[in-house]
């Protein structure tokens, strides 16, 4: 039987919790209460250990915490210092049934050729097409209306254009939402083209979401 250390699958759950590292790397934690709370995660893993013991092994891995929360960090502050911003308004959403337009699509994709804004997602049985609203007829008329599934209006896109260690960095995208989300801010979809972060929100928010992501920025940049 393989004997499992409390340290290491404490340490497992630590790291797979962002707002408990960084809680740690801030030194926020009242580290009996965190012990309790993580003792009932061991006890569902078959691993009984005392607070003590739970609490001694978070001391212990603080400092390991605490680095690499420095090293991500300056990671982060690299990629999004590093990024620019643009903003596309008037922009719909088209979530079209898959079977239906898969040997339509390079003749979709050709007249689209000139489109002020146009991505494609492909989900498992669903097509999903944002376009510039003044080509929403013309992809209509390719697709079929019969097998729309759903359109959206009254989108925008803000678009993050970061350098190319974005693909390498873990948490970007990450903190992109949580930061939209703790401004009340709804994502409708957001989507990663290589260094392009497109990020869909109602037309509504689109300036605040702007704003925001703009000030997260800045504040990378100093």
């Amino acid at each position: 039987m393989v004997r499992v250390s409390v340290a290491s699958v404490v340490r497992g759950l630590v790291f797979s919790r962002p707002f408990i590292r960084g809680c740690l790397a801030e030194g926020v934690v009242n580290y009996s209460a965190l012990a309790r709370l993580l003792s009932d995660e061991l006890r569902v893993r078959g691993i009984h250990a005392s607070h003590g013991a739970i609490k001694m092994a978070l001391v212990r891995i603080r400092e390991e915490v605490v680095e690499s929360e420095r090293e991500l960090k300056a990671k982060l502050k690299r990629v999004l210092g590093s990024t620019v911003l643009q903003l596309q308004s008037d922009l719909v959403v088209v979530t079209v049934r898959k079977h239906a337009i898969m040997a339509r699509l390079p003749s979709i994709v050709k007249s689209m050729e000139m489109a002020r804004f146009f991505q494609i997602l492909q989900g498992v049985n669903t097509f999903t097409f944002i376009v510039s609203k003044e080509n929403l007829e013309e992809l209509l008329r390719n697709v079929g209306r019969d097998d729309v599934v759903e359109i959206l209006e009254d989108q925008a896109a803000v678009i993050l254009v970061s350098p190319r260690d974005i693909v390498e960095t873990p948490g970007v995208v990450a903190l992109i939402a949580s930061t939209l989300y703790e401004n009340d801010i709804n994502i409708t979809q957001i989507v990663s083209c290589y260094n392009d972060t497109i990020v869909l929100v109602d037309a509504m928010k689109a300036w605040e979401a702007y704003r925001v992501l703009e000030t997260l920025i800045k504040s990378m940049r100093g």
